[in-house]
C-alpha cells in the first residue's frame, strides 16, 4: 500500500517540480484563458463552504467500494478525521511562517506598501484592498477578484492542495484493501487523481500560491494518511471480506 500512496504522491509532485524545471512563473492575469475559469470553478471545490459538499460527495462515491454499510460508516470517519487532521496542520503551518501570496505581493509591490502592512489588517479590511485593487484592473475578471477577495490568508502551505491530494490518498489507500481492480475502484481513483492534479494547477494559475506551497502541502498529506493507513492495516481494522 505505501507504494501506491507514494508513487500517487510523486506524480502530483511532478506539478511544482516542472514548474521549477520550465522556470514557469506567476505574472498576473493579461495571459488568462477560458481554461483558467473552469480551474476556477474547480478549485471552488476545495473552497469553503463548497468544500464541505465536496466531502459528502466523495463519501458517496466511496460507499460502493466497502462490502458492508458498517464498514462504509467506519470509513467516513477515518475520512473525517483525515480531512480535520491536514487541514489543522495547514491553518496552524499559515500562522507560523506567515508567507503572502503571489497576488497579495503583486497588490502590495504595486500599491506601494507592504506585505506586512496588508496582514496587518483584519480579514475584512483585508477583503475591501483586494477589491479596491483590482476595481481598475480590466485583465482581472470578476470571478477570480471575488475568489481573492475570500482567500486573503497565507500562502504556505496550501490548504487546497492538502485537502485534494488527501481525497486522492484516501481512494487509493481503501481501494488498496478492496480490490483496486474493481472497475468502480478504478474510475474512483482515476478520476479522484485528474481532479487533485487540476486543483494544483489551479493554484498556480490563480495567482494563490508558490510552488513550494504545493510541494510540501503535498508531501504533509502523503505522511499524514500514511500513518493512518499503516494504523488501520496494523490493527486490522479494515480487512478484506
Amino acid at each position: 500500500m505505501l507504494k501506491r500512496l507514494s508513487l500517487y504522491t510523486f506524480l502530483l509532485c511532478l506539478v511544482p517540480i516542472f514548474v521549477w524545471i520550465f522556470s514557469w512563473k506567476w505574472a498576473g492575469d493579461a495571459h488568462l484563458t477560458q481554461f483558467d475559469h473552469f480551474l476556477y470553478w474547480l478549485t471552488e471545490t476545495g473552497s469553503s463552504p463548497y468544500a464541505v459538499i465536496t466531502c459528502a460527495v466523495f463519501a458517496l462515491l466511496f460507499a460502493p467500494i466497502f462490502p458492508t454499510r458498517q464498514k462504509w460508516i467506519l470509513a467516513v470517519v477515518v475520512m473525517a478525521l483525515a480531512t480535520c487532521v491536514t487541514q489543522g496542520i495547514k491553518s496552524v503551518s499559515k500562522s507560523v511562517f506567515a508567507e503572502p501570496r503571489p497576488f497579495i505581493i503583486e497588490l502590495t509591490e504595486k500599491s506601494g506598501v507592504s506585505a506586512e502592512y496588508f496582514y496587518d489588517h483584519p480579514r475584512q479590511q483585508r477583503e475591501v484592498l483586494v477589491n479596491q485593487f483590482y476595481a481598475d484592473k480590466p485583465e482581472t475578471p470578476d470571478w477570480l477578484s471575488r475568489h481573492r477577495e475570500n482567500e486573503t490568508g497565507y500562502s504556505f502551505p496550501s490548504g487546497h492542495t492538502i485537502f485534494a491530494v488527501t481525497w486522492l490518498l484516501l481512494a487509493v489507500g481503501f481501494t488498496e484493501i478492496y480490490g483496486r481492480c474493481k472497475s468502480t475502484s478504478k474510475l474512483l481513483v482515476t478520476g479522484t487523481f485528474l481532479w487533485a492534479l487540476l486543483m494544483l494547477v489551479s493554484r498556480l494559475r490563480l495567482g494563490m500560491h508558490h510552488p513550494i506551497d504545493l510541494l510540501v502541502s503535498t508531501l504533509i498529506a502523503w505522511i499524514i494518511n500514511c500513518s493512518i493507513f499503516w494504523y488501520l492495516r496494523k490493527k486490522a481494522i479494515f480487512v478484506k471480506e
